[in-house]
This record gives C-alpha cells, sequence and structure tokens, in this order.
C-alpha cells in the first residue's frame, strides 16, 4: 500500500511537471513573444541593448525548465510541512495522518493552479489578445488584482491582491475538504477549513508580508 501511494504520488507529480513545462512553452511561444519584449523595452532601451537581450532570454530559455521543476518541489514541500503540523493538535482523526496522504492532497490540490495557468493562457491567446508586458506581468485570473486601479495602485500591494483570487479559495477547500476525509470525518469542514488557515495560511500570510516589504522598501 505504502509503495503503490508513493507510484501514484511520483505519477501525478510528474504529470504536474508536464503541465507547467506546456504551459511555459506555450507562453513562451505565442504570450511572451520577442515582439512583445521588444515593444515594453523600446521605450528605454536602444536597439542593440534589446537584441542582445533577446538573444541572452533564447540562448538561456532551457534554464526555465530546470528551475521550473526545482520551484514547484520546494512549493509543494513547503505546504506539506505546513500542514504536517496539524499532527500536532490533540483532535480525534489526525493522528494517523501520514506524510504521504498529506503529500497526496497538495499534489491534487496543485492542480487547480496549472488550470489557472491555462485560463490566464486562454485569456490572453483568444480574448485580450491587445495586451502588453505591463498588463501581462499585473494579471492574474479572477483576482483583485485586475480591479486594482478600483482598490490602490500602490505597488507593494500587487503581489497579495494577486493572491486574493478565486482559484486560491479553490485551493484553500481542497486542502480543507482533503483534511476531513484523511480524520475520516471525524472532524467537522469548517474546522478542517480552520486548520489549514493556522498552517498553510499562516505560512502564506508570513510569505506576503516579507515579499511585499522588500517591494515597498525597493521604492524607496
Amino acid at each position: 500500500m505504502k509503495a503503490k501511494r508513493k507510484n501514484e504520488n511520483f505519477i501525478l507529480f510528474i504529470s504536474i511537471l508536464a503541465c507547467y513545462f506546456l504551459l511555459l512553452y506555450l507562453d513562451r511561444s505565442f504570450i511572451t513573444t520577442s515582439s512583445k519584449i521588444i515593444d515594453f523595452l523600446a521605450k528605454d532601451y536602444p536597439n542593440e541593448v534589446i537584441q542582445n537581450y533577446i538573444e541572452g532570454q533564447k540562448k538561456w530559455r532551457w534554464i526555465n525548465y530546470i528551475i521550473t521543476p526545482l520551484f514547484i518541489s520546494i512549493k509543494i514541500s513547503m505546504v506539506v510541512f505546513c500542514l504536517n503540523f496539524i499532527k500536532l493538535l490533540d483532535l480525534p482523526g489526525l493522528e494517523n495522518i501520514k506524510f504521504s496522504d498529506l503529500l497526496s492532497l497538495v499534489l491534487i490540490a496543485e492542480v487547480v493552479f496549472v488550470i489557472a495557468g491555462f485560463y490566464k493562457f486562454a485569456n490572453f491567446y483568444w480574448i485580450d489578445t491587445d495586451y502588453t508586458m505591463e498588463t501581462l506581468q499585473m494579471y492574474y485570473p479572477i483576482s483583485l488584482i485586475n480591479i486594482r486601479e478600483y482598490i490602490s495602485t500602490e505597488k507593494w500591494l500587487a503581489y497579495p491582491l494577486q493572491l486574493v483570487n478565486l482559484f486560491e479559495l479553490f485551493y484553500w477547500g481542497i486542502l480543507a475538504w482533503g483534511i476531513w476525509e484523511l480524520s475520516e470525518n471525524k472532524i467537522s469542514f469548517p474546522k478542517s477549513l480552520g486548520l489549514i488557515s493556522i498552517t498553510y495560511g499562516a505560512a502564506l500570510f508570513f510569505w506576503v508580508v516579507v515579499v511585499s516589504f522588500f517591494i515597498l522598501t525597493a521604492q524607496y
């Protein structure tokens, strides 16, 4: 059973990576194109500098395919690490939850962000085709960043506003549902959602504060 779970987790992880590789290819080939980059840089840099940058991008593009698995592995590991703290709580049904169970749950939940990636591609490829690099960098599907002008134009708020999105809400919901199921329904779904809040949620809040602080510091 343990070996089967490991194999399932491995297959799911490879499938997720394959999707992210596909998204990376689609983005570089059809969305973040050389023409869009040139238009973005043309107002600040001479043509020679821009061409050197484009050539460098093409030469080192393969690095993205190395960084992506590393980034995804760290992200998933950190979420599992945070969720693992729920076992320290004296609540019924939580004592038998294994690390591999949490890993499976986080991998399943990660599919939400894969869907968000395809949503973003579809938006710029078929719908909002007249976009700029500024729009592309700031955009996140179904998030508050898309109505930023009505909230605040402060740069340090961009990242928090990106994180307030429907896909993140679904991610929390799947994690909460998973903990509820793993506890064999011995804890309620609202309590399960509370556990997600004090583990993953607390870590995410800390990360957002750190990133926002560095963005704010860089402004001055």
